[in-house]
């Protein structure tokens, strides 16, 4: 019974909520699980509270296809107009979810650097937590987000930890049905949370936007920075305006590039190219390799540049 009262769910959710469902196989079929199952709920409560769908244990195949046909034709009502989907889908506790990837790469420097070794582990955590849904009716999410990565000299006596950056942020993501994928908009700061000398901090205001090109996934994102510390604040000379990343699933194996530049041809030029490789292990686990060349691995290193190539374990889903 239970199956046939499933069959019929998803029947009539493709009778009588087609509009919200079509939307939710959208954004799905874009990886955009997050409005997807928003998308799915709109369209499930759509159903149930449809008259039509009280009467369907009742109904022979005939009456059943009858009604499908016949409801294609007729208007749904919206569900805006009864519930409002930031009361359904607030944030909660079990809402968090993977931000950037989390990893722990065993990494080698071909640069050597005073009183450094050039082994190091380097790892990183990150989380996001969506606050509200749909406040203004574009399916917005707003959400924050925190990132921590450490730099652990692991083959050294006293083991220090040589660099931790912090990295909280807060954003707007809008998702879209043209070209681009979406539009996100946030805030974020960047520091080390050292002081004298070896502080380092700023922070900047962004617009990022994605879209997909031949199975690539694009990912431009542009900064106006402000707030810089004192002993950073050439850090655009380093880091620039701006980052690219671009994005390629093989199956389950994962691609993705980091392109930076300051954009100052005039003998001046700074930028890094991150490369990166995940292959799956098991479930969420992936191998990973790291590479990555250029100036701002990190903020203690913003104007020293960084030649590394890192292999260890990332969990991306």
């Amino acid at each position: 019974m239970k199956r046939v009262f499933f069959i019929l769910t998803i029947l009539s959710i493709f009778a009588f909520g087609s509009n919200f469902y079509e939307l939710g196989q959208k954004a799905e079929a874009k990886g955009d699980f997050k409005n997807a199952m928003i998308y799915y709920k709109k369209a499930f409560l759509e159903v149930n509270s449809n008259p039509d769908f009280k009467k369907i244990n009742s109904l022979n195949d005939n009456e059943i296809s009858t009604i499908q046909n016949s409801s294609k034709t007729t208007e749904v009502n919206n569900f805006e107009n009864n519930t409002k989907i930031s009361d359904l889908d607030r944030g909660n506790l079990f809402d968090l979810e993977i931000y950037k990837p989390t990893y722990m790469l065993f990494t080698y420097d071909f640069d050597k650097k005073k009183n450094r070794n050039q082994k190091e582990l380097k790892f990183q955590f990150s989380l996001q937590y969506p606050l509200f849904y749909d406040l203004f009716g574009f399916d917005e999410v707003y959400a924050l987000a925190y990132t921590q990565t450490s730099w652990w000299q692991v083959w050294e006596k006293s083991a220090p930890f040589r660099e931790t950056n912090y990295k909280p942020e807060i954003f707007v993501k809008v998702p879209s049905n043209g070209l681009f994928n979406y539009y996100k908009v946030g805030l974020l700061h960047d520091s080390n949370g050292k002081g004298g000398l070896s502080s380092r901090s700023w922070n900047r205001a962004y617009l990022q936007t994605s879209l997909n090109f031949y199975g690539f996934e694009i990912v431009p994102r542009a900064w106006w920075a402000f707030g810089f510390d004192d002993n950073n604040k050439g850090i655009n000379n380093y880091l620039g305006y701006g980052d690219l990343n671009i994005n390629y699933n093989f199956g389950r194996q994962k691609f993705s590039a980091m392109l930076r530049n300051n954009l100052n041809f005039n003998g001046k030029n700074r930028g890094a190219i991150e490369l990166n490789y995940n292959f799956p292990i098991y479930r969420g686990l992936y191998g990973y390799i790291q590479y990555f060349s250029g100036y701002g691995e990190s903020l203690i290193d913003y104007n020293k540049h960084v030649d590394k190539i890192g292999i260890g374990l990332s969990i991306l889903e």
